[in-house]
């Protein structure tokens, strides 16, 4: 049966060996997005995963709060990974749907201007120049 402490824990403990159990949890038409991907198919959710293990070092998921609405869970999590030898986290949430004992919809929420976007010079700049002209003191 899905429980969101089951989430949790296939989460947690996620490897490119654990993704083999994917279909446990999701369905195979499962809707998926995030700040990059819209799609449907388990295929493609496994696909993240495996890019998520080749692009990253050391990638794993931390759940800090859970609301369980029965066919709905809402979670808060920290990603945390390793790139060119720099520890990263980013701060999201995801609302997962079940349905049939199987997740249908999951959607991530996170900022990629804050954590990604904001990590870079350039644009950390322009930003900071943005912000200064808008903020109300």
């Amino acid at each position: 049966m899905m429980t969101i402490s089951r989430v949790k824990e296939w989460y947690e403990g996620l490897t490119e060996k654990s993704l083999e159990s994917i279909s446990e949890f999701y369905a195979r038409d499962c809707f998926f997005k995030d700040p990059f991907n819209e799609f449907r198919g388990i295929d493609k959710i496994a696909r993240v995963f495996l890019h998520m293990f080749e692009e990253m070092e050391k990638p794993r998921f931390i759940f800090l709060d859970m609301i369980d609405g029965g066919d709905q869970y809402f979670i808060t999590w920290d990603f945390i990974f390793v790139m060119k030898g720099k520890e990263h986290r980013i701060h999201g949430s995801s609302h997962l749907k079940i349905s049939n004992d199987k997740i249908v919809y999951h959607r991530d929420y996170w900022d990629v201007g804050e954590e990604v976007l904001l990590k870079i010079p350039v644009i950390r700049s322009i930003y900071g120049l943005l912000v200064n002209k808008l903020k109300v003191e």
